[in-house]
């Protein structure tokens, strides 16, 4: 791990793996009757999403980069769709699969503006590093 991007992608394949793990366990936080709502299908979108974080972490720092740009795009559309899939309601199905609730919708649009802007910041650092690096040499 010689690299920001790719260091990051395994912090966040770590936070979406503990995520999925602590959606199977009961706990006030997140699961059936928790703060952030989720059901099995909830918890496996965690647990495929930590996958691809490893994934791209063990490819390296260009997929890594790519990943979050998409993946955060991803995970905002996520969120609004909630949104609008709720309503006014506190609580329901994204897809009519996976439970949801408000305050999952905004995590989802936080996290998933962070991750998007983490990609980009990365992006755009990884490009100064190889400019940088290049000079040295």
């Amino acid at each position: 791990m010689n690299n920001f991007a790719v260091t990051v992608a395994w912090i966040l394949a770590a936070l979406f793996l503990g995520t999925a793990v602590l959606g199977f366990v009961p706990n006030p936080l997140l699961g059936k009757n928790a703060f952030f709502v989720t059901n099995v299908a909830h918890d496996l979108v965690h647990l495929a999403s930590a996958v691809g974080f490893i994934v791209v972490a063990v490819l390296g720092e260009k997929a890594a980069v790519w990943f979050m740009q998409v993946f955060g795009v991803f995970h905002i559309s996520i969120g609004l769709i909630g949104f609008m899939t709720l309503g006014p309601k506190t609580e329901g199905h994204l897809l009519n699969i996976i439970h949801i609730n408000s305050f999952d919708n905004f995590l989802h649009l936080g996290s998933g503006i962070l991750i998007v802007a983490a990609g980009w910041i990365l992006r755009s650092y990884q490009h100064r590093f190889i400019f940088a690096h290049r000079r040295q040499a």
